[in-house]
């Protein structure tokens, strides 16, 4: 054989060779084009692209907001004098419950433990006493009658009784009374003022405030007439507010014109301040569950969680919180008074959201609310 004749047999064995390895790969069912290209020469892989459909699968829809429930009890002199009225969360069912009660502007209206009634203070022919109403019979009856002022009511736990402070002796004291006026004691007897009661939810024992050593300090007081005192601060200390189990009392801490939010326990142990700076803070309010702690000042709500110390701050631009904030039934939310284009008017803001919602819009004063769960 020639040499012509070797190539060209070499020649058509690898043309053969080639076609068989061809053959080879369309009989295992691939079409691709090899790539040599990349590491160890591996195929070169694809992704499908993801459809709208897919997409939409996968995604988790937003948890809904419950509704707001149950009414907002107010005070306002929309109406000419300052009277109470009534609202459904959203304002649309604005209903007036007194006429010319002349609601003590120094005093803060009071639910009854099972929110069927509210303890107030009015002025009427220049004297102040405490009045109760019936929220669901809009029956009010008057509880005190003395000569001067009586102010700043507080339930007992079972809602038999009211704790007041009164200055019917010639000094501001502490009293207490049963819910149909019978029955009033004195239960502090000091050259001092004892103001500001505020009765434990759990157990016969108020905490108040006096100066009765030169300087505003809280004190606990039995129905024995038996007093101690909890906080010895070189500043005054005031507004006390007791947790949901009576363990602890929430309050403001002054210095100078400001104050810090802190805690004590009732058994005066424990006090520490939970607030990183000074503020105008309102009276502090706790959550029905005793998580967390509400208190205004001049541009938000801030909301302490007392397990993890952590803070949430309400606010809203032209939106200036005033007075004491308000939990609702379901802890998910604070009512709250707010000055608003030269206007108070109310507010409620929801904790975890920060949705805020404008509950009246009407010239004039909207302010101290409560919320009731009927």
């Amino acid at each position: 054989m020639t040499p012509f004749n070797k190539k060209q047999i070499n020649f058509l064995a690898y043309a053969s060779l080639i076609g068989f390895i061809a053959l080879t790969l369309s009989a295992c069912g691939t079409t691709d084009t090899i790539d040599l290209s990349g590491a160890a020469g591996a195929p070169a892989q694809t992704e499908a692209p993801v459809t709208t459909e897919e997409v939409a699968a996968t995604e988790v829809p937003p948890t809904p907001i419950p509704p707001a429930t149950g009414r907002i009890l107010f005070a306002s002199n929309r109406d000419g004098g300052n009277d109470l009225y009534i609202t459904s969360p959203d304002g649309i069912e604005i209903t007036r419950l007194t006429t010319n009660a002349a609601l003590d502007s120094s005093s803060t209206p009071r639910l009854s433990p099972d929110g069927s009634m509210v303890a107030f203070s009015s002025t009427i022919n220049g004297n102040t006493d405490i009045y109760l109403l019936e929220i669901a019979s809009g029956a009010i009856r008057r509880i005190t009658d003395a000569a001067e002022k009586d102010s700043s009511p507080s339930w007992s736990p079972n809602g038999q009784q009211l704790a007041f402070e009164s200055f019917r002796d010639g000094n501001l004291e502490i009293y207490i009374v049963n819910v149909d006026g019978s029955n009033p004691i004195r239960l502090t007897n000091d050259a001092a003022g004892d103001s500001n009661p505020i009765w434990s939810p759990v157990a016969n024992e108020i905490v108040f405030v006096s100066n009765r050593f030169g300087n505003a300090d809280l004190f606990l007081l039995g129905l024995n007439g038996s007093v101690s005192l909890l906080t010895t601060n070189p500043a005054p200390d005031s507004t006390p507010a007791w947790s949901p189990d009576g363990s602890m009392i929430a309050y403001a801490a002054f210095t100078s014109e400001l104050s810090d939010i802190c805690l004590i326990g009732r058994d005066g142990l424990n006090q520490n301040c939970i607030t990183q700076g000074s503020a105008e803070y309102s009276t502090p309010v706790w959550s029905q569950n005793g998580e967390w702690i509400a208190a205004s000042d001049l541009t938000s709500i801030h909301v302490y969680n007392i397990n993890n110390k952590s803070l949430v701050q309400l606010s809203q631009p032209g939106v200036e919180p005033r007075g004491i904030p308000a939990w609702s039934p379901d802890g998910l939310r604070l009512v709250f008074q707010a000055e608003s284009g030269g206007d108070m008017e109310l507010y409620h803001a929801h904790i975890q959201t920060h949705e805020f919602i404008r509950v009246t819009s009407i010239s004039g004063y909207d302010g101290k609310p409560l919320w009731a769960s009927q």
